[in-house]
């Protein structure tokens, strides 16, 4: 049983994270049929590893002191409680990342993605999702030419927390735009602006 589940595929000597879900409530195993109820865009994986490195199916995550995962649990269970809403039977947040490359060393996980021709993005991002929070942090200019292909991603509502105005900002982030990750951030905006996205359904 686990809340957290993804696919580890090796490319060479490298790990990469794909279709990585986050559900609200506990579950044996992931099923196609299970219930996307928005998603989240970060840099790239970081020190969460498969609990079964040979496997290339969907498998429970070990989060090995990664915070992001259960941060963003907590807050949208927080955000259902606050709706008064029943969460979805088998509900998941949909994680994409800017690169798939698992490593928490960002500086050294960039320098490592410089040796792969065209890396593979997440079939997911082809999805339609009800919503879209973006967490990718500020300005980097050698993380914008990943950043580009998430304007065509397919959303109902798009929205990221703006440390410098402490407010949510109800659009998609320019690459320029500093949006928040969830490290150290304030729960309390976050958890009312998506428990109005919530409310509306």
């Amino acid at each position: 049983m686990s809340f957290y589940w993804a696919k580890f595929i090796k490319i060479g000597r490298d790990t990469f994270r794909y279709d990585t879900r986050i559900y609200l409530q506990l579950i044996s195993e992931p099923k196609d049929s299970d219930a996307c109820i928005g998603a989240i865009v970060g840099k790239n994986p970081g020190s969460a590893k498969a609990s079964d490195p040979l496997s290339i199916t969907l498998q429970q995550i070990s989060l090995d002191d990664d915070k992001l995962l259960p941060n963003v649990r907590s807050i949208v269970s927080k955000a259902y409680e606050r709706a008064e809403k029943e969460i979805e039977p088998r509900g998941y947040i949909q994680v994409l990342n800017i690169f798939y490359l698992c490593n928490p060393d960002l500086d050294e996980a960039i320098a490592v993605m410089s040796t792969h021709n065209n890396p593979v993005p997440c079939q997911s991002e082809s999805m339609q999702f009800p919503w879209v929070w973006y967490v990718w942090g500020g300005e980097n200019s050698t993380l914008s030419k990943f950043k580009v292909r998430f304007s065509g991603l397919k959303a109902k509502r798009h929205f990221y927390f703006d440390p410098v105005i402490k407010k949510v900002i109800d659009q998609k982030p320019c690459l320029r735009d500093f949006a928040r990750h969830t490290q150290g951030l304030t729960h309390d905006v976050v958890v009312d602006y998506i428990s109005e996205l919530i409310k509306l359904g």
